[in-house]
């Protein structure tokens, strides 16, 4: 139905058959085509000759992919993200004396997600959150990151989700290999507004020290898979 309302639309219909299999049948490779497919050579074989049958060659069906991989990623990135932080705010809730504040919620100028405090211990989370197994990205505003170099309570906390959203592990990222890891302004005309970080399995710390070692205790430690 929905492929029906776009029918007076000018895109042409290749391109809105095509992006209806990639956006609704979602073919689970589809979810990681920034890394499995960065060429038209690399498409899969049934996708190329889907294409064909369509009128397209391997570059608009590889045009077309890279289109629909931006939405699916964008709106699982919504969702996904969202469901992270409720779910790490409903724990820190639980625990006796504690003071949060999910800010995402009514402003996105704090540079961070949720602000936590408990006696001694004070964090400011940058939650990031994902359901893939075995690969961490995570994108990294320039605010975000400059919250970063002067707020020592920033902490960047990932937090991967079973397949029905319910939290399964929890750690962060040293803000030293952030540091390194993001780009470098190559001259006064130009700046990286945002970025994709890759973040390998190896640097990720279990839980995060920052809440205090009770409350850090509470959280499902990471673990490479």
């Amino acid at each position: 139905m929905e492929l029906l309302e776009k029918l007076g639309s000018p895109i042409p219909l290749a391109n809105l058959v095509l992006g209806a299999i990639f956006e609704n049948a979602a073919p689970p490779w589809v979810q990681d085509a920034d890394e499995l497919v960065q060429s038209p050579d690399e498409l899969p074989s049934d996708v190329v000759s889907a294409g064909e049958v369509l009128g397209l060659d391997a570059d608009g069906v590889y045009e077309q992919l890279v289109t629909s991989w931006g939405k699916v990623d964008t709106a699982a990135r919504e969702r996904v993200g969202f469901a992270g932080e409720a779910a790490l705010v409903s724990i820190l809730n639980e625990c006796a004396d504690s003071r949060v504040d999910h800010v995402s919620t009514w402003s996105d100028g704090f540079g961070y997600d949720i602000a936590f405090a408990q006696g001694a211990a004070s964090a400011h989370l940058e939650v990031k959150s994902t359901t893939r197994i075995g690969r961490f990205t995570a994108y990294l505003s320039r605010h975000e990151y400059k919250v970063m170099l002067r707020d020592p309570c920033w902490v960047l906390v990932v937090v991967r989700l079973s397949a029905n959203l319910e939290i399964a592990a929890v750690g962060s990222v040293p803000r030293e290999w952030i540091a390194a890891a993001v780009p470098r302004d190559a001259g006064s005309f130009g700046s990286w507004a945002s970025c994709k970080l890759e973040v390998p399995g190896e640097v990720i710390e279990d839980r995060v020290t920052q809440l205090g070692v009770d409350v850090a205790s509470r959280l499902p430690p990471w673990r490479p898979v």
